[in-house]
């Protein structure tokens, strides 16, 4: 890799590809919180020149911003990293990733947006942690889910959540598998017992009304306690709303009022 220079904002932009793989234009801007397009431009630019980054872009109507992922010299440039580290080499087929997952990707970022302003609008504290912050992390459900975050109120009370978002086209049969797989970790014990942490509540974010409906009634028949907390809500009214306690259903046990 040739001996090129960026800056501190341009290595951010590296890290935050990083943690949510895509991400356009427009979402870079909102979490380095700056107030100048032109500057971000520019960042962009330079790090597209120098290959630290890829990107894709087509002229539509809908006036979609460009969507960016890191690129070769970014790679070995956060290989540098020794948080990072060899942990890069997963996330080296951007090239080859589908619509499907890129649109996945954007719409966790938008997530973390939307709690992020939350959070500030309530004076609290928000971490988040991706599926490619999570890799390696022991004593969580395994596949991982898609994001762990943990909100903490400004009298410190600490909220923690696991979020998990099914794409469209997931059979049904699928679906009810890793609802289940959540039950099962529950039972062993595996977080409770090696973390000094709450059991996280577990959000599950469906494609369609129908499926939040069919996934509701599967849970309300197999949950026989208080915990684990399942709440449903549906992508669309994320996408509009954002992440908010508006869009969210608690599913509630039989003998729960």
């Amino acid at each position: 890799m040739e001996n090129h220079t960026i800056t501190n904002k341009q290595s951010e932009i590296l890290t935050l590809l990083y943690k949510f793989r895509f991400l356009n234009r427009k979402q870079i801007q909102t979490m380095l919180n700056h107030k100048y397009p032109s500057r971000i431009f520019n960042w962009l630019d330079e790090l597209k020149e120098k290959e630290y980054l890829n990107y894709s872009y087509q002229k539509n109507f809908d006036n979609l911003p460009a969507v960016y992922s890191l690129g070769k010299n970014g790679m070995k440039y956060l290989r540098r990293d020794k948080s990072i580290g060899k942990k890069i080499d997963k996330v080296r087929k951007e090239a080859k990733c589908s619509t499907r997952f890129i649109d996945h990707c954007l719409f966790i970022a938008d997530i973390h947006l939307s709690l992020l302003s939350f959070a500030q609008s309530n004076k609290a504290k928000l971490n988040f942690y991706t599926k490619t912050d999570l890799s390696g992390v022991e004593h969580l459900i395994s596949p991982h889910p898609d994001a762990y975050f943990a909100i903490e109120a400004k009298n410190g009370n600490i909220k923690r959540y696991i979020l998990e978002i099914f794409n469209e086209n997931l059979r049904t049969n699928i679906l009810r598998q890793r609802v289940k797989a959540y039950l099962t970790y529950y039972d062993s014990d595996d977080w409770q017992d090696n973390t000094n942490k709450p059991f996280p509540e577990i959000i599950l974010v469906c494609p369609t009304v129908k499926l939040k409906n069919h996934i509701y009634f599967y849970l309300k028949n197999k949950l026989d306690r208080k915990e684990p907390i399942f709440y449903l809500s549906v992508k669309e009214n994320i996408a509009i709303n954002g992440l908010v306690p508006e869009v969210l259903e608690k599913v509630k046990i039989n003998n729960e009022d």
